[in-house]
């Protein structure tokens, strides 16, 4: 029989958004979220970089709500931006800066988040 373990963490929810869902769905449940927020996120990153315009438009809008559910809100307005570009055929498409700036976004949560998960 094959068990996975997590490392238990006593860290607390790193945001206010994390601290109210965690007194909704508990600790663990929310740490759950944000594992699979870490985890998906670089991939989504992949896929905001290439493929088709409206792949990436619905790679955006995901990545922009699941940032606001981790209480990354310039992530998330950062992201909620390049969905409105994406949305429109004459709007801007994603670039090296956007991805640059996205990335940077990303980093500057991500250690909290691994705290919080006791990664």
């Amino acid at each position: 029989m094959w068990c996975r373990y997590w490392r238990m963490s006593n860290v607390p929810p790193p945001t206010e958004a994390l601290a109210e869902l965690a007194a909704v769905l508990g600790d663990d449940n929310v740490r759950t979220l944000v594992r699979t927020f870490l985890r998906d996120f670089p991939a989504s990153m992949s896929e905001l970089a290439g493929g088709d315009r409206k792949n990436r438009h619905r790679v955006a809008h995901s990545m922009k709500s699941n940032s606001r559910l981790m209480g990354a809100m310039e992530l998330s307005q950062r992201m909620a931006a390049l969905e409105a570009r994406l949305e429109k055929e004459s709007g801007a498409d994603v670039n090296a800066d956007d991805l640059t700036a996205v990335a940077a976004d990303y980093d500057a949560i991500v250690g909290p988040l691994r705290a919080f998960v006791g990664e």
